[in-house]
């Protein structure tokens, strides 16, 4: 598949994803999962946060409660008072995690603790509640302390969100990181690098009803293609980052053209829930700062969440066409996860993982299982975490992308 063909192709979905959109009626304010809403009154920051254990019961859980708001400005989970004036609001919130990791490799081990994730948020609105901001620092990025800089203008069902921060691209990664649903990303976002990280650039969203979700968005988008350098690593510093002793800056554009994301989600139900995703990157080739290769992902992501009961899957494929004279490569993730709650505040899960990151090539495809339990000590804030996990090549034979590992993983998680 040439470049070509595959701009085109992505053209097609863009305008399929406008025109699935435009029969539908403007209704009430938009509700989505991975933006920072509005400004909540007291009364809407007492009520319970996304985060915590649902109740143990059989009853329907409405989505537009749970998943559709997770990210953390919209935990409501704030356990300080906000401090508002005739002009404008703040609240300040925190994510504190520490892990205590022991991993045996084919031919080593590691054992240690280490901090994940220490973070404070900053979060309220200017002059109007139509007018939001979100800041949100990470004492661990001893780089840059900053990770997220941006405001968000909210008029009925559109919005527009401008800065720095993780886009609406697939299930997890918009997500509030105190409620991953387990202790670390599926494998796919990060050693399958199918993850885009934080972007600098535009999202604008359109909500017509509390069952269908648009997202368009426009960023500077992916540094190099993910089989070169996977975006986690390149993305994670608000000035720039450093890869092999070269610091590259990350305010300006990194490709000649943009990457555009568009996101559309559908609720069938209060338990069911369908997104599709699909990203279109055009970074500069990394042998050729002359070409643009053309990145394609895009899939599918399915979530039902009733009572006790929590399952999540998503699939990706990727297609990665070059600006030089090489062959495209395709790769593709999925995974899938099951929650089930055996107490009010005792959660056990298990999930999946399957990579692989080139179909052309042999003894790359990398498979994940998770299991473990998770028990909340203070319903929605204190949470331990313990997650054991196996993963290995699946093909056989010699495999020189990864070692077999085992290990365990045991968080104390602090959201406030």
């Amino acid at each position: 598949m040439n470049q070509r063909a595959l701009v085109k192709f992505s053209v097609c979905c863009l305008l399929a994803g406008l025109l699935a959109a435009n029969p539908l009626p403007v209704l009430a304010q938009e509700k989505d999962d991975s933006s920072f809403e509005s400004w909540e009154d007291d009364d809407q920051a007492k009520k319970p946060s996304s985060t915590p254990a649902p109740v143990a019961d059989t009853a329907a859980v409405d989505l537009a409660d749970t998943t559709v708001a997770t990210s953390e400005a919209d935990s409501g989970r704030g356990m300080l008072p906000a401090v508002s004036t005739r002009y404008g609001s703040v609240r300040l919130m925190g994510l504190f995690q520490t892990l205590f990791d022991t991993t045996l490799y084919s031919d080593n081990e590691t054992v240690g603790f280490s901090f994940q994730r220490a973070r404070i948020m900053l979060q309220g609105h200017l002059l109007s509640d139509e007018l939001t901001y979100f800041f949100q620092g990470d004492a661990k990025n001893m780089g840059s302390f900053a990770l997220d800089m941006y405001f968000k203008f909210q008029r009925g069902a559109l919005s527009l969100r401008v800065g720095r921060f993780l886009p609406d691209y697939t299930m997890m990664m918009p997500r509030d990181e105190s409620n991953l649903s387990a202790i670390r990303y599926p494998m796919l976002l990060t050693q399958g690098g199918f993850g885009v990280w934080r972007q600098i650039g535009v999202e604008l969203g359109y909500q017509a009803s509390d069952k269908f979700l648009l997202k368009l968005g426009v960023f500077n988008g992916l540094f190099t293609e993910p089989g070169a350098t996977n975006p986690e690593l390149t993305n994670q510093q608000m000035g720039g980052f450093e890869l092999d002793g070269v610091f590259t800056a990350t305010y300006a554009d990194n490709n000649k053209a943009k990457d555009f994301l568009l996101k559309a989600a559908f609720n069938f139900s209060q338990q069911l829930r369908l997104d599709f995703n699909f990203w279109l990157g055009m970074p500069v080739n990394a042998a050729d700062a002359g070409e643009n290769d053309v990145v394609i992902n895009a899939g599918p992501g399915i979530e039902y969440l009733a009572g006790k009961l929590h399952i999540m899957s998503e699939f990706l494929f990727r297609v990665v066409a070059y600006g030089t004279d090489q062959d495209a490569v395709t790769a593709l993730g999925m995974w899938a996860h099951i929650g089930y709650f055996l107490s009010e505040n005792t959660e056990a899960i298990f999930r999946a993982d399957l990579v692989e990151p080139n179909l052309d090539a042999d003894n790359d495809m990398r498979l994940r299982i998770t299991g473990g339990g998770h028990y909340w000590i203070e319903r929605e804030h204190l949470r331990l975490l313990i997650n054991g996990f196996f993963e290995l090549p699946i093909e056989g034979g010699d495999n020189a992308v990864a070692q077999e590992a085992i290990g365990l993983l045991v968080q104390a998680s602090l959201a406030w």
